[in-house]
C-alpha cells in the first residue's frame, strides 16, 4: 500500500523560520531551514504553492 503525499502550503517566513499550513490545522507550523528542506526533498509531502513561487522567481 503505497501513501499519498500530503498537501501543505508555505505561507511565510518569520525570523529564518519556515511557515507550513497543514490541512486540517487552523495555524501554520513553524519549522527550521534543515527539517524545511527535508520536507522539501520528501516524497511523504507535497507543496501546493511551491512551482508557482520558484517560476515566479526564475523569470524575475
Amino acid at each position: 500500500m503505497e501513501n499519498t503525499p500530503v498537501n501543505v502550503q508555505l505561507v511565510g517566513k518569520e525570523n529564518g523560520d519556515y511557515l507550513i499550513l497543514f490541512p486540517d490545522l487552523d495555524i501554520p507550523v513553524k519549522v527550521n531551514q534543515n527539517l524545511y528542506l527535508k520536507m522539501k526533498q520528501s516524497h511523504d509531502y507535497r507543496f501546493i504553492n511551491f512551482l508557482q513561487q520558484d517560476s515566479k522567481t526564475m523569470t524575475a
